[in-house]
């Protein structure tokens, strides 16, 4: 079923060009910079529950559509206690699943998400006013850490497909290159993993 989905991708971008965000230099430089300026809050963000953490993984992995983060943070969420049908919905994009108290967390996630990382005002002072200045830097923190997660799968990507010939918009063919080779080896095996785990099931 994996490689059936996976067959289905690569047509679709044979058709219609890789169209998934990836990094170039001038965002790499802005993620690691952002990360870097927050650091505090990056070290403070696992102080997060860790059911809620993943969830909020899933919900930014839903816009970004990065395979490997996918699958390792399914394996994740389920090992912290998500069910497979709270996944599922999540990674459709579908928060009818989330309870009150996480909901605005989820719906922010996909905002930041599809906003660039650019959230709104509104949205920012929303998600203060439900969960306070300190869990709210850990929302945001936890965000910007499985967007560049993400961005760096989606860019292993692109080079594969701009080396198969496939057009991509944007990107620097440089960056894909150096990310792909250092990081392709660990990304294939962890989705042969996600194979044979697949086909056990």
């Amino acid at each position: 079923m994996a490689e059936e989905s996976i067959k289905k991708e690569n047509l679709l971008h044979k058709v219609s060009g890789f169209r998934k965000r990836s990094l170039n230099w001038k965002s790499m430089g802005k993620y690691l910079c952002n990360i870097i300026l927050n650091i505090k809050q990056t070290i403070q963000f696992s102080g997060l529950n860790k059911e809620l953490t993943e969830r909020i993984m899933l919900a930014v992995t839903s816009v970004n559509n990065c395979r490997y983060c996918t699958y390792f943070h399914t394996k994740v969420a389920l090992e912290s206690g998500c069910t497979q049908e709270e996944i599922r919905e999540l990674l459709d994009g579908d928060l009818s699943c989330a309870d009150q108290e996480e909901l605005p967390a989820l719906m922010f996630a996909q905002h930041f998400a599809e906003s660039h990382e650019q959230p709104s005002r509104k949205a920012l002072k929303q998600l203060v006013k439900v969960y306070g200045v300190k869990k709210t830097q850990q929302i945001i923190t936890a965000c910007r850490m499985i967007t560049l997660g993400n961005l760096f799968g989606n860019t292993i990507d692109a080079y594969a497909y701009r080396y198969h010939g496939i057009v991509l918009k944007g990107g620097s063919s440089t960056l894909e290159g150096l990310i792909y080779y250092l990081s392709a080896i660990p990304a294939q095996k962890l989705m042969k993993t996600f194979q044979r785990d697949r086909s056990l099931t």
